[in-house]
């Protein structure tokens, strides 16, 4: 699950079936991209973008300080946190959860939801409620150990 990344004293780590999946695709992308665009076209290219976005978002921002009030979600979902803006396309978002245990904190990535279109059933915060309902998310720190020993 973990791509080795620590950063503000957080060990960061990425959810295998969502994010790391996510992650995968769109460096996968970048490399193609690469090697088929000159460099100007690559640079301005959106998913080459995309990409520099999710990382500066998670490295930087999130990582800086997860619990910030412009994370914060609210109802089912105050656990979490969300990412939007920061340089990142208007239409996603990317959500996390901060773990804590005496001396270790792990920041879990979670999804990077896509669209936001709101009332839509397809609405990235429609389905993350619906994950985060299923329990198809670690809630407590010995289920994100259990995710992290898996991977």
């Amino acid at each position: 699950m973990s791509r080795n990344l620590v950063r503000h004293g957080w060990d960061i780590a990425f959810h295998p079936q969502l994010f790391a999946r996510q992650y995968t695709e769109l460096k996968v992308d970048a490399i193609r991209l690469k090697r088929q665009l000159d460099p100007h076209s690559f640079r301005q290219h959106p998913k080459v973008n995309l990409l520099a976005a999710v990382m500066e978002g998670i490295t930087e921002h999130i990582a800086a300080d997860p619990y910030s009030s412009r994370f914060a979600l609210r109802g089912p979902l105050r656990r979490y946190g969300r990412l939007k803006g920061l340089g990142l396309p208007d239409c996603y978002r990317l959500f996390f959860r901060p773990f804590e245990r005496e001396e270790r904190r792990v920041l879990l990535i979670l999804w990077l939801g896509f669209p936001r279109k709101e009332g839509d059933r397809s609405d990235c915060y429609a389905a993350f409620t619906r994950m985060v309902s299923r329990g198809d998310l670690p809630d407590t720190w010995e289920s994100l150990q259990a995710e992290l020993d898996r991977a």
